[in-house]
Order: C-alpha cells, then structure tokens, then sequence
C-alpha cells in the first residue's frame, strides 16, 4: 500500500507540470462586456411572501465537481455547466480589464470563461488535480453522500407548493453521518453539524442564512447579491478536502411539488491562499512523504497559478488575482433535520506538521 501511495505522490508531481496547459481551450473573441446576463439566475418576481407554517429541507444527494455532466458522463469541458457568472464579464484570454494573472501563469490557462461567462477555474484547472490524487472524484463525493457519509442541506422556510414565492428565509447546514444509507423518500432525520451553527446548542443558529431568497417559476436563488461564507467539506475514500467558498450564491431548480432538486448549482471563490493551506493539509494526510518532495510546491504552485478573479468577487486589472471561481453542480432531495451532531474530530495532517496522536 505505501508503494502505491508514493507512486501515486510522484505521478501527481508529473502531471500537475502540464496541467496547466490542459485547460487552455480556444479562446473567445475579446469583447468582455457581451452577453452578460447570461450565466445569471433568475430574478426576482414581485412581492409574495411565503405559507405560514411550510417548511422543507433538501439534501444533496449528489455532486458533480467538473470533471462529468449532471448524468455523470465524462467528457471534456463539463466545468462549462457549473457556476454563474460571477464577475459580471464574458473573458476569454484576449479580454481587458481583468485581474493580472499570478507569476508564471498565462491569460490562456484560466480564459476563456464558460458558456454566458460561468466562472469557474476550479472546475477547468484543479479537479484534474484533485484527480490524479483521488480518481473520480464526482463519483467518489455522490458515493459517501448515498452512503450516509456526509451532506449539504438547505432548509428554506414558508416554501409551498406554489411556483413563485419573493422573499423566503434559507439556511445553510453541513450534514453529519447519518449511520446508515439514507432511504430518500422524506423521511431521513438527517444530523448537522455544529461547525456551521452559531450557537451549539440551537439548530435554528445557522451561520449561513439567505433572508431574501425567493422562487420564480419554480427556480429557487439565494439571493440578488452573493453573501456569506461556507466550508465545504467533501468526503472522498475518507479522505476530506475542505473548500471554504466566499461570495456564496446558489440556485436550485426544483420539480413542481418542491420535493427534490433537479439542477442545482453553488458559485463563489476559494481564497487562494486559503485553498492552498487546505490542500497542503490534504495531501499530508494521504502521503506524507510527498511533503519533503519538491512536487509538493509545483503541486501549490498551480494552485496558485489558477486564481482568475479577486476574493470579493470581482476584477481589478491593477491587482494580481488572489482567488479562484468555483462552480459545482448538484441535485437534491427532500430531508427532515435531525440531531446536532458532536464536533468533528481532526484528521488531517498539514506537511511541516506532525501527525494528530490518540492520547495525551
């Protein structure tokens, strides 16, 4: 098992030198300014305030990070389909006006933008990263979802059966192991996690709340303006990659009787120096002799290398980019909150620090 692991270590090394210009694709013509409202949800429809009393919470049941379509195909350019058009811009390589990529890396490696200028770096240049450490890794994360392993859920209170609803009050949970595979007919009294709740002790102290969501024809959106903070955490072959998400917008279409997601998506930016803390810590845990390798910094150098946007979000053509579009699909169904859950135990282990013990 050791030899596999370092053999695994020095092809991520290998590869992680072209990855870069693999994700360099044709690029769009250099109008930055065109078509904007694509790659935009909905917006809101008028005042309609939501049923007293109605009240449903999704789970995500599955994930799709880029590297496959939302049937879990794979194929080229998929990363397209995830994320919003964060910045307002349609970019491809020849663009203005965009931050200045970080040294050594070309406009062509994080341009052009997906279809109606989705931005998402993360999915066209670091899940093939996140790969060649952990193969298939969409597959993997929906794998621990059906499991019971973990979940993202989303309780929007005074949601009906109506089509259209301005506004609705959201919160954001991080799901526990559930302990079992969960049956997906409604019924699943899901844990949450204490991470993500102000106070400990109160399930209705959610740290990410959305209060000015709404519903048009059926498509839910967090909001007009992204908000919050969220750390994602994806559970693949136990292992654990943290994204914490800034600038959080989500969107979700739901089926008419608002029981299950059909297309959803999450949108933001990873901080980049906050990303590459996180994977230095991952890839501690699952090879810690890589850590003394010199692949270790061609490994967080790309990292680096695919910041595309500024960490508020936006473009600043005077500052280099500090952070990296994020865009990650995902279907949903319905869940009832359990219980909360104790405080996760630390498993991972950063290079340059030593390893958790069991004792004192």
């Amino acid at each position: 098992m050791r030899h596999s692991r370092i053999a695994v270590a020095v092809y991520l090394a290998t590869a992680l030198l072209s990855l870069a210009g693999c994700g360099s694709e044709a690029s769009a013509p250099a109008d930055n300014h065109a078509d904007v409202d694509l790659g935009q949800p909905p917006a809101p429809g008028p005042a309609q305030p939501g049923d007293s009393g109605a009240s449903v919470a999704f789970a995500m049941d599955r994930l799709f990070l880029g590297d496959t379509d939302r049937d879990g195909n794979k194929a080229a350019g998929t990363w397209k389909e995830y994320g919003l058009n964060l910045d307002g811009l349609v970019s491809s390589a020849a663009s203005t006006g965009l931050c200045k990529p970080v040294t050594g890396a070309e406009p062509s490696d994080i341009y052009p933008d997906g279809a109606g200028g989705i931005d998402n770096s993360f999915g066209k240049n670091l899940v093939g990263l996140i790969a060649t450490l952990l193969s298939d890794p969409s597959t993997r994360v929906s794998d621990a979802i059906a499991n019971g392993d973990f979940t993202v859920i989303l309780k929007i209170d005074g949601l009906g059966e109506r089509s259209s609803y301005n506004p609705l009050t959201a919160k954001l949970y991080g799901g526990a192991t559930l302990g079992a595979a969960p049956a997906w007919d409604g019924s699943d009294r899901w844990p949450v996690v204490p991470e993500l709740l102000g106070d400990a002790q109160d399930i209705e102290s959610a740290r990410v709340v959305f209060p000015d969501s709404y519903v048009v024809d059926d498509t839910w959106v967090s909001g007009t303006q992204p908000q919050g903070t969220f750390k994602l955490n994806l559970t693949i072959s136990n292992n654990t990659i943290g994204l914490t998400i800034s600038n959080l917008r989500i969107t979700m279409e739901l089926t008419p009787d608002h029981k299950s997601v059909v297309k959803g998506t999450i949108a933001g930016v990873l901080e980049t120096g906050v990303l590459v803390e996180e994977l230095r810590s991952v890839i501690g845990t699952i090879e810690p002799s890589f850590c003394e390798s010199t692949g270790l910094d061609s490994t967080l150098d790309q990292v680096r290398r695919a910041s595309d946007i500024m960490k508020d979000g936006g473009q600043d053509p005077g500052q280099e980019c500090n952070a990296i579009s994020i865009g990650i699909g995902f279907t949903a169904r319905e869940v009832q909150l359990g219980d909360i859950a104790p405080p996760a135990e630390a498993t991972s282990t950063a290079c340059g620090e030593a390893a958790p013990t069991d004792g004192g």
